[in-house]
């Protein structure tokens, strides 16, 4: 049911304009900003405005009631969703992989590995903390009264970092995180990736389930 749920998902936005226009930023970054990696962080936050998206199509075409009636239980639509929205990021950073690639090799440049990983390290930590703050929000209210959510943590994220390099305090933090070793980096933001996926959905089914549809 919740595989069934997750494909259904899939095809009724996926394939929309919207959706192709921030895989298409993605390539648009890979390109234009020679810094590597970036493309694959770009990936993490079009993923993380891209979570309204489904929300927004159920109150379009009145999905969200149809669910209350359909066989199918609010854990099941809520899990579903949320492997739907996993699915688009795992195709968006694949996306930013190849593009970070073709450019190196179109520049004449070597790719450092550990960059990538990072890259990907991030992202995947960005992406796992909005999804825990966004998710429930959008189960329990929906898309018309929580549609600021869609794009508050990515406005947040760039206010900090223009702010940390506004201050200079973002020198020291890259002198911090230069210290930790590559390893335990990565694995730190695809565990804190992994566990707000994981909080967000176990938060948004209880929160569904006492939502009147």
């Amino acid at each position: 049911m919740i595989a069934a749920f997750a494909r259904f998902d899939l095809r009724s936005w996926f394939a929309r304009t919207q959706t192709m226009l921030t895989l298409l930023f993605v390539v648009v970054v890979g390109i234009a900003l020679p810094v590597p990696g970036m493309a694959i962080v770009a990936a993490g936050f079009v993923t993380s405005i891209m979570v309204s998206a489904p929300f927004l199509g159920d109150e379009h075409g009145r999905l969200d009631t149809l669910y209350g009636v359909l066989p199918v239980t609010r854990g099941a639509v809520v899990v579903g969703r949320t492997l739907a929205l996993v699915a688009y990021y795992l195709a968006a950073a694949i996306l930013a992989t190849a593009v970070t690639l073709v450019m190196a090799l179109a520049r004449g440049e070597q790719v450092a590995p550990g960059i990538l990983l990072i890259a990907h390290a991030a992202a995947a930590a960005f992406l796992g903390v909005t999804m825990a703050l966004q998710l429930p929000v959008f189960f329990r209210i929906g898309y018309s009264r929580g549609r600021l959510m869609a794009y508050a943590p990515a406005l947040v994220v760039a206010g900090l970092a223009w702010l940390a390099q506004a201050t200079g305090a973002l020198a020291p933090m890259q002198q911090a995180l230069a210290g930790i070793p590559l390893a335990a980096m990565v694995a730190g933001g695809i565990v804190l990736g992994v566990l707000g996926i994981c909080i967000a959905a176990v938060v948004a089914t209880r929160l569904y389930r006492a939502r009147a549809l």
